[in-house]
């Protein structure tokens, strides 16, 4: 579906931390790993007993790739500590690459599915956006099944990692925005190596689905209809910066005086 930048506005935004890891799983493996909610495997290696020299590692981890191909895992992670360092370049030489490293330990990974990476970058936070997708005249909003989530749910339609569908996997402070756009048409195109199901849906009934944002999503979409989507919206101003000559976005809710609208006009 195309949607144009210009009907985008942002609805509301919400401040989350998650933990790294939401399954573990408990079969046999030959490397010990964890399970992330987007099904991604977790190996920390400042866990390990048994693994003492660079050719038993590189023989562990070449078994486990294969393995965790074999179970269409999406993507490895290795948390490496510095006492172990030797080992990064033997991860290397299987495909892995830096994500970070802080303190004594260093992070490296690799996506293993047979397309384009979804691999966050590392950053001290990470930003997501959402789009409430919404026909205003049928009160219906689109909603999606994402592929690679393990549990499958209804949610509301996102870009790939590099809009941090990763939120909150690295124990950073994240911010959540939701916008809301305008459809060009009611055709809906997936891509289905992200993409499970989209459809429309009416907001009355989104409000009951067990997903909480996509609930809250539609309860303010709903608002807006009714009531006045200003009252919901924070319009965004351009802005000059005192460390000229750059210019930001600022989003927030317009003060009213005397029902008009108050805008900073102030030149600099």
């Amino acid at each position: 579906m195309n949607l144009t930048a210009s009907l985008v506005k942002y609805v509301f935004c919400s401040l989350s931390r998650r933990s790294l890891a939401t399954n573990i799983n408990k079969s046999t493996s030959y490397l010990p790993y964890d399970l992330d909610r987007f099904n991604g495997a977790l190996v920390r290696a400042d866990t390990w007993n048994s693994i003492n020299n660079e050719e038993t590692f590189r023989e562990k981890l070449t078994n486990a790739l294969f393995q965790w191909r074999q179970e269409k895992r999406t993507a490895a992670w290795l948390w490496i500590p510095i006492k172990h360092a030797n080992l990064i370049s033997v991860a290397a030489e299987l495909g892995f690459k830096y994500h970070n490293a802080e303190g004594d330990m260093a992070v490296v990974n690799q996506w293993l599915l047979p397309t384009k990476s979804l691999l966050p970058r590392f950053a001290t936070h990470q930003v997501g956006v959402a789009g409430a997708v919404l026909k205003e005249k049928t009160k219906e909003m689109l909603i999606i099944k994402e592929r690679i989530m393990e549990q499958e749910f209804w949610k509301l339609s996102g870009g790939g990692a590099d809009l941090s569908e990763n939120i909150g996997a690295h124990g950073r402070s994240d911010l959540y925005f939701v916008c809301r756009l305008t459809p060009l048409s009611d055709e809906i195109k997936i891509d289905p190596h992200e993409i499970v199901d989209c459809k429309w849906i009416k907001l009355e009934e989104a409000i009951k689905e067990e997903n909480p944002i996509l609930r809250q999503a539609a309860k303010q979409l709903l608002f807006g209809i009714q009531n006045g989507f200003d009252k919901i919206d924070f319009p965004v101003e351009r802005m000059k910066s005192v460390f000229k000559p750059h210019e930001f976005d600022f989003y927030s809710s317009r003060i009213k005086k005397n029902g008009v609208e108050s805008i900073d006009t102030q030149k600099k």
